[in-house]
């Protein structure tokens, strides 16, 4: 450990600036893998690695870090959607099946999986079916407005 604090205190006074920001420009900025840092920095590889996996500078780190920064920020999107979101209102077209019925059912499972979704800060497993339900939402859409009809006709030319 001592032999990397001592190799820190060296480059930082050759680059000048902190590791965190070398090592960043190397790993990030340049995409250099370990060999290619290691030797630019003059140092072993093992060094580099535990220095580059120390900043979570590591391709997979970095995704790691990134998908949980987008849960964090998907949290906040349902919160305040769910609290005015009342699921036990009662359907207009329960008794029937027609395409009211179908978009009206299909817009209470996207409510349904927004406070999922709210509850468990996105991380019910159920609260991934979200999306499947607000692309229906959208087919249902394309199709009442004829869009969908067009891009039908489009594909037969």
């Amino acid at each position: 450990m001592m032999r990397y604090m001592q190799y820190k205190g060296v480059v930082e006074r050759e680059y000048k600036k902190s590791l965190r920001k070398i090592m960043y420009e190397i790993c990030v900025v340049e995409g250099l893998n370990a060999s290619l840092g290691a030797k630019k920095l003059g140092v072993a590889k093992e060094i580099f690695v535990f220095w580059r996996n120390f900043y979570r500078l590591d391709k997979n780190q970095q995704l790691f870090d990134q998908a949980v920064d987008n849960i964090d920020q998907m949290k906040f999107l349902y919160l305040n959607e769910a609290k005015g979101i009342d699921l036990s209102r009662p359907l207009q077209h329960e008794n029937e099946q027609s395409l009211q019925g179908l978009e009206e059912l299909v817009e209470r499972m996207v409510e349904y999986y927004k406070c999922k979704h709210a509850e468990s800060g996105g991380l019910d497993i159920d609260a991934g079916k979200l999306s499947l339900y607000e692309f229906a939402q959208e087919l249902l859409a394309e199709y009442e407005n004829g869009s969908l009809l067009e891009k039908i006709k489009k594909e037969k030319k």
